[in-house]
Parts: C-alpha cells; structure tokens; sequence
C-alpha cells in the first residue's frame, strides 16, 4: 500500500510510505530514483500464539538509512504464530519482521523487529469442577520470557534465548533468525528475531526417579530486535506485523 502527502511547492517534494504487509514471501523495494535524503523503516514484529486478551506482542523498531536512488531492499514481513509464524517463529511463535541490503540472507538484514513466542499449555485442577483442564500460558513479548516456571529465554544481541525446563521434556534453545521448539509437554515455542527465543518446557522439576512435574509448563521466549544506530524500540500495540519504508522525493 502507498500513500502519498500532497506536494511542497516550496521545495518540490511529497512524502510517501510504502505499507508492506504479511505474504509469507520476500518482497523487494528499490528506493525511488527522486528519493532526496535519507529514508526511514519501520518494522513491527508479528505476535505469537494464544487467546486474544493474552497474545504476546512483537516489537517495533524504527530507523533511518542513507540509500543511493535506486538501491533494492528486501523486506520480509513476520506470520502471525496464530497461524505459521513465517520469518522465524516456530511452535506458535511469531515471525519477525525485517529488511536486508545487498543480499536477501539473514546475514545481511540490517533493521530487525523481533516476534512475541507461543503460548504453552499447564494443566491445572479446576476446583470448582473438580476435574483437571489446561489453560494457556501467555507467551512472552518481543525481548522478554515466556511465563511459567518452564519459561523459554528471550532472544539476545548476541545469542538465541535458552530453552526452558528440564530433560526429559526441555525445550530447544532458539538460534540465529530462529525461535527454538517448545518441549512435547505443552511448552510454547520461542518468536523469531535478530536472535530467536527459546522454547518452553514441559518440565518444571525433577527428581532421582527422573520424574517431571508437567503441570506449569512454560511458554515460548519473544525474539530479539535489531535497531540500527539512532533507532528506536517499543513493544507494538497492535497484533498486526508490517514494514513500512517513507521517502522524501521530488513529486
């Protein structure tokens, strides 16, 4: 989606924002051959897994890049962990949101929105149906744990969030670009990012027989965010993942 300010007599210029929205694709922008100064980018992360009053949220970074007209930038727009947390998010996790220069790899991303991880799922005694029931467990935001004792680590700067429990049912640790799996027990997995965060576990506890209390499991760590020197960070509002880049141009 485009939208366009009415131009500035004074100086011959409109402002326009390009609105990139989830395709579960890498989409290319080459910046305006009229671009005056630099542009600006923001990416929101997408949210993971979980019942709508309790979602974790993705972040939003903000920033500004000083490109040559007609450079291409690859924009890669986080799923919803609700649906297949594309860019990352695994186990209900949600993608991150990001663009990249010269290259469409993760090595060359250089603005980076990390996803909100997955819910678990802790099996409670519901007393006053006394029967046992399991209820979801928030996953954690963008750059934060999952919840519960089992909790998956967020993401970092420089490595991917742990994995949270014990063995036999621990979750897997999150990687480069990657959240981790959440344990087989109910542990959500971790939102992908710059580094993506680990995934839940099924185990709270042990004990000499190996024996795990599976009851809280926990859910999945958010993703780390990459914000480029000058940007911004914010947890979104919104459960809505996006990249939009503005320009300056001469109308």
């Amino acid at each position: 989606m485009t939208q366009c300010t009415l131009p500035n007599v004074a100086t011959g210029t409109r402002t326009c924002s390009y609105t990139f929205v989830h395709t579960d694709t890498i989409e290319t922008f080459v910046v305006p051959a009229t671009a005056k100064g630099p542009i600006q980018i923001t990416t929101v992360g997408a949210p993971g897994f979980g019942e709508d009053a309790s979602r974790s949220h993705g972040a939003v970074v903000t920033g500004s890049f000083n490109f040559l007209s007609g450079t291409p930038l690859f924009v890669v727009v986080g799923g919803d962990g609700y649906y297949d947390g594309y860019n990352g998010g695994v186990g209900g996790g949600g993608g991150a949101s990001d663009v990249r220069l010269q290259m469409p790899d993760l090595q060359h991303r250089i603005i980076v929105a990390g996803g909100g991880g997955g819910a678990g799922e802790a099996l409670i005694f519901d007393t006053k149906e006394s029967i046992w029931r399991f209820i979801v467990v928030k996953g954690g935001d963008a750059g934060q744990p999952g919840l519960a004792e089992g909790a998956g680590q967020p993401g970092t700067a420089t490595a991917g969030g742990a994995g949270g429990g014990n063995e036999p049912t621990k979750g897997w640790p999150g990687r480069l670009g990657r959240g981790g799996e959440g344990a087989d027990r109910g542990g959500g997995g971790g939102g992908g990012g710059y580094y993506g965060g680990g995934g839940g576990g099924g185990c709270t506890g042990s004990d000499a027989n190996h024996l795990c209390d599976v009851s809280h499991p926990g859910s999945g760590g958010g993703g780390s965010s990459l914000v480029p020197s000058g940007g911004t960070w914010r947890l979104s509002e919104v459960l809505d993942p996006s990249v939009t880049i503005t320009v300056t141009q001469y109308a």
